[in-house]
């Protein structure tokens, strides 16, 4: 298999341009969202398994859609306001680098850095630099979901390899 150099040199020369502007506004726009709607989707499950039955009794449908709409819109608010920066500057960091997926440690390598992103800002977000130990399984959870979403994100836009590539 050939290297990431390679590759992007053989698909610059058949006319392929790095969708930079692309790979960032959909990181920055969608990042966020992404990760809260992650937290939100555990949130879920982990309720159904502490109350199980309880925890849709009493609901008809109009309430569940409205719920469905409210969780939605939370997510689009709260997840750009808290996850917008990190999202942006992981998309940066992939637009500078030429990131394309290949192999699977990839996403690997797209969960490292949007956990360090999300993990520097979140650190900086709560401001408390004098007790960092104290809360490393804080940050290392909120930058997690930054990794999770960096590999959605990362799955969503970046560039992929065409079937044939190596034929």
């Amino acid at each position: 298999m050939a290297t990431k150099k390679e590759i992007l040199a053989y698909a610059k020369q058949h006319g392929f341009i790095y969708p930079k502007i692309k790979v960032i506004f959909g990181f920055g726009l969608l990042g966020g969202m992404i990760g809260l709607m992650t937290v939100v989707i555990i949130d879920i499950i982990s309720n159904l398994l502490v109350n199980g039955g309880n925890l849709f009794y009493d609901i008809n449908i109009i309430s569940l859609i409205e719920k469905i709409f409210s969780v939605l819109l939370f997510s689009i608010i709260f997840g750009t306001v808290f996850g917008c920066i990190p999202a942006v500057l992981t998309g940066i960091y992939c637009a500078i680098f030429n990131f394309i997926i290949i192999k699977k440690l990839d996403y690997f390598h797209l969960y490292v850095v949007g956990t360090i992103f999300s993990s520097i800002y979140f650190n900086h977000w709560i401001n408390l630099p004098d007790e960092f130990w104290k809360i490393t399984h804080t940050l290392f959870s909120l930058g997690s979901i930054g990794g999770i979403s960096a590999m959605i994100c990362g799955k969503l836009f970046l560039p992929k390899l065409p079937k044939n590539f190596d034929k």
